[in-house]
């Protein structure tokens, strides 16, 4: 494969989404799109604000060989370099529909591109409970399913009932029993594309649910350095130890690389101070697995996502 898109591909494309009325933007720095506020330039990202424009994107993508990457909020995303990619965005896809109610629990079907602050804040405005967890959890239900993604002692996967897919050209629903689901993993592929996902939320106490709420803020507050821009917990924890102690006790707080720092506060935190870009903290997670593999014999796993293409 060639080191970068051929320009006749890119303008092939670029003309079928201005022919299919599609939202897009050529050469968008992606340091605007992700939560470290650091990336390279896509040559083009687009937003489908349907299921439909997200099928007809990706067909032309197959069909024309153009590698793609489908993004939510890009908050567990390091973008390294985008030449041979572009980018879908799911940020238009944020449709929820709610069911009526079957005794005291409700259904609702909401699209992959959805923040989980937006289906938390509208269940809650109907009486509904169980997806308090999500509370200051920055991603899209579609990357936080593939990652099953959790907090406040809850995970997406708990209320799941369902998810749809686009196979084949359709939308597949598939339970969630035939889904396997584990501490941030999936049995999800990455090159699956979700479209939207069904749950099921239970009616309950919304005054003693925000009172939760507001004790996980004041946690979050207090163990997380909120003011800089981050992608969350960089790794995962390990079975005996949480990753953010086992780089503390390895006397790595505060370790910075250009403008990238392992934060004094949460040492699972690579933070941005200004002025980063992807290679500097890339860097720092390379640092932090080298000393982490040399002094304890262990090998930590990234949560986050590297994407160098």
């Amino acid at each position: 494969m060639s080191d970068s898109i051929s320009e006749t591909k890119l303008a092939n494309h670029k003309q079928f989404l201005i022919d299919s009325k599609i939202e897009h933007a050529e050469n968008y720095d992606m340091s605007n799109y992700s939560s470290w506020k650091v990336g390279p330039i896509t040559r083009i990202i687009s937003y489908p604000k349907n299921l439909v424009e997200l099928k007809i994107i990706i067909e032309n993508l197959i069909k024309a060989k153009i590698n793609y990457i489908i993004a939510g909020n890009a908050t567990n995303t390091l973008y390294i370099e985008l030449k041979k990619t572009i980018i879908i965005s799911t940020k238009k896809l944020k449709n929820i529909v709610f069911s009526d109610y079957k005794d005291t629990s409700i259904e609702i079907v909401a699209d992959c591109g959805c923040p989980l602050s937006l289906v938390l804040n509208k269940s809650l405005k109907k009486g509904l409970v169980g997806f308090e967890f999500s509370n200051g959890i920055p991603g899209t239900i579609g990357g936080a399913l593939i990652t099953n993604a959790g907090a406040n002692g809850g995970t997406i996967s708990d209320s799941l009932v369902s998810v749809f897919f686009l196979r084949g050209g359709k939308e597949v629903e598939v339970k969630k029993e035939k889904i396997e689901f584990g501490y941030r993993y999936s049995s999800i592929k990455r090159e699956d594309v979700i479209t939207r996902a069904k749950f099921i939320l239970e009616k309950g106490d919304i005054a003693k649910t925000q009172e939760k709420i507001k004790e996980f803020i004041k946690h979050r507050n207090e163990t997380q350095p909120v003011q800089f821009p981050s992608a969350g917990s960089v790794f995962m924890n390990n079975k005996n130890i949480a990753a953010g102690k086992l780089i503390q006790d390895l006397g790595l707080k505060g370790l910075t690389v250009g403008g990238a720092q392992v934060s004094e506060l949460h040492a699972n935190y690579i933070i941005n101070l200004g002025g980063a870009n992807p290679n500097d903290i890339l860097d720092l997670i390379e640092k932090i697995r080298s000393k982490s593999k040399e002094k304890l014999g262990i090998t930590l796993e990234t949560e986050v996502r590297i994407i160098d293409e």
